[in-house]
């Protein structure tokens, strides 16, 4: 038995886009065409030529249609603004995601990092967990043993041969 499928995009169609004329000159707009055997050579530099794909949304009531723009060394899709993903980046070393205005990246050795509003969340390849705001920095070792705390006045610790808890020498502050 066929199950109906629900159909978000209805079209697809690879461009050129061309941002400088025959003479050299810079468009303020670029040229852009379908090529007519639907084959593109990615050009090193995308400010000169760019090649992409338009998905068309098939939901006339939400087009949210996808540009996928391919470049040497990464993809990146645009979708136009709604709810749910808004871009991605494919690149050899990971992938980044943004939802919502946050992004999230993977990268190849598993280590994945949140940043939304100024905090980022680092989970590290061998488990550990990095938190940093603009108030503190917070970390949990992989192994769950080892947990500190900074901020501008204190250090907190609790570490396998016991806990440390002070005020920080405000000479030593660094605003990084």
């Amino acid at each position: 038995m066929k199950k109906n499928i629900h159909r978000v995009w209805r079209a697809a169609q690879l461009y050129i886009g061309f941002h400088r004329d025959p003479s050299g000159r810079k468009r303020d707009t670029a040229k852009v065409w379908p090529p007519k055997n639907a084959n593109a050579t990615l050009h090193s530099d995308p400010e000169e030529q760019e090649a992409f794909v338009v998905l068309k949304a098939a939901d006339p009531k939400d087009p949210r249609d996808v540009q996928i723009k391919l470049r040497p060394d990464h993809i990146v899709l645009r979708r136009d603004p709604g709810a749910g993903w808004e871009g991605i980046v494919i690149e050899e070393t990971g992938l980044s995601v943004q939802v919502n205005g946050t992004w999230i990246r993977i990268r190849a050795d598993g280590s994945v990092s949140r940043e939304a509003e100024g905090d980022t969340t680092y989970l590290e390849a061998d488990g550990a967990v990095l938190k940093k705001t603009k108030f503190a920095e917070a970390m949990v070792s992989g192994d769950g043993v080892e947990l500190t705390r900074r901020t501008d006045s204190t250090i907190a610790a609790i570490r396998h041969d016991g806990v440390i808890a002070k005020n920080r020498d405000p000479g030593q502050i660094s605003k990084d």
